[in-house]
């Protein structure tokens, strides 16, 4: 059917601490080509991430409880269904100053991980429609036989 993996349920016990935060990287998906990095993340109560600037981009997605998001000198709240767009070269970091661990979901991308997505989405088209010509090709044969 496939040559990845096509679900995977939340490891919570293997959540790495970078970034000042505790997190999984979910995103690239081992066999499933994607432009785009992801990765689950809580800010424990109390603690904020580390204030930080990227060359790519990123977008944030509030999940859990309640928090808030500092970008640039700009301070949002910060809530479960709130998404945020991070300007590349930005300072940004989440405060999480509540007694409840703040779970939010990101997602990156930068010039490089789309050009290699597409680079191997255009491998996968041309390996697939060589299949599909090649089996094509064997029906028209056999069907000539057939008549």
């Amino acid at each position: 059917m496939t040559d990845f993996q096509i679900f995977r349920p939340m490891a919570w016990d293997k959540l790495v601490h970078e970034y000042d935060l505790d997190g999984s990287r979910l995103l690239p998906w081992d066999g499933y080509p994607t432009p785009i990095g992801g990765g689950w993340c809580v800010v424990r109560p109390h603690t904020q991430s580390l204030s930080h600037t990227q060359i790519d981009q990123e977008f944030f997605i509030g999940i859990k409880g309640t928090a808030k998001l500092v970008v640039g000198d700009q301070t949002y709240p910060f809530t479960m269904g709130d998404i945020a767009a991070i300007p590349k070269h930005t300072d940004h970091y989440v405060l999480n100053d509540t007694d409840e661990d703040f779970h939010f979901y990101v997602v990156w991308w930068d010039r490089d991980s789309a050009n290699r997505f597409l680079d191997e989405d255009a491998r996968q088209a041309v390996a697939s429609n060589a299949f599909a010509l090649q089996k094509a090709t064997v029906h028209d044969v056999s069907a000539q036989r057939a008549s």
